[in-house]
């Protein structure tokens, strides 16, 4: 099978965003998740911004107020996660997050004007049927972190649609800037008033934590640049299959089947929301 370089670039981003998974859920047995968002946000700001540099490009890129609002969406999307990975098992914290394609293609047709057809909103019924049974409402300790990583996947789902609509004025690294820029600014007011300093070997779990963060969104902005929003997302899937192996590894967290059966008629409702986008897509051309 031959892989695109979209399709390529997001599995490699998979990959770096499960690894950086691990490490927050490591970093958040004693640290607050907002405190890891705060200092995951300084390595990478610092790390694009020496970037950009070296590449001669203005700093704040040129679509100003459509980049604040990715960093924006950016931040809610990325402090539910976190919040999520530190309270529920990684594979449903991943699983919920990557529930996120879902709300790209729904949304696309509002932001990129990608319409959807009848049966592309019957899979959008398939999916949050799928949903229902990650999260079991009311039938779990874990549902507010289930609910609450929803929401995120939602901000994360805006997100990505704005990063594609970016691609027409912006560079990549421009793009990336901002949602650790954005998040320094939010998660101070957050974290000050209960501020945890890290000790020892929390240092390196952070760094490493921005090290793979800066890796995986380098690939996933340069795969949403060669691929339509849906198209490019269901490839991240990927990084559940690596969450469940951590979180057996290192956890012994065992997904029970509700999961499993949620997880498929997500990713079985996505990957055909994606098909049916292209096959309208190139009716089109």
């Amino acid at each position: 099978m031959k892989f695109s370089r979209g399709a390529l670039y997001m599995m490699t981003a998979a990959f770096f965003f499960s690894v950086m998974a691990a490490f927050v859920k490591l970093g958040g047995h004693r640290l607050p998740s907002q405190e890891i968002v705060l200092f995951r946000s300084i390595i990478v700001f610092i790390i694009t911004a020496v970037m950009i540099k070296k590449l001669h490009l203005p700093l704040w890129g040129n679509n100003k107020k459509l980049l604040l609002l990715r960093g924006f969406t950016g931040f809610w999307g990325l402090s539910a996660f976190y919040f999520t990975l530190t309270h529920i098992p990684i594979a449903d914290s991943t699983t919920i997050q990557y529930t996120s394609p879902l709300f790209t293609a729904f949304l696309a047709g509002f932001i990129l004007k990608e319409r959807s057809t009848a049966v592309q909103w019957a899979f959008f019924l398939l999916a949050f049927a799928g949903i229902v049974f990650i999260v079991r409402p009311g039938y779990s300790i874990y549902t507010f972190p289930a609910l609450l990583g929803l929401g995120g996947a939602f901000f994360s789902g805006l997100a990505y649609n704005l990063v594609r609509k970016l691609r027409q004025t912006d560079h990549p690294l421009n793009i990336i800037l901002y949602l650790p820029a954005v998040s320094i600014v939010l998660s101070i007011p957050m974290v000050i008033h209960n501020f945890t300093i890290p000790v020892g070997m929390e240092w390196l779990v952070l760094l490493a934590i921005g090290i793979t963060t800066q890796i995986a969104q380098i690939f996933l902005t340069k795969s949403l640049h060669f691929e339509t929003a849906a198209k490019a997302t269901n490839v991240s899937y990927i990084s559940i299959i690596f969450a469940t192996m951590f979180g057996l590894i290192f956890w012994g967290e065992i997904p029970d089947w509700r999961t499993g059966i949620g997880a498929l008629l997500v990713i079985i409702a996505v990957i055909q929301i994606a098909r049916e986008k292209e096959v309208a897509r190139e009716k089109k051309d």
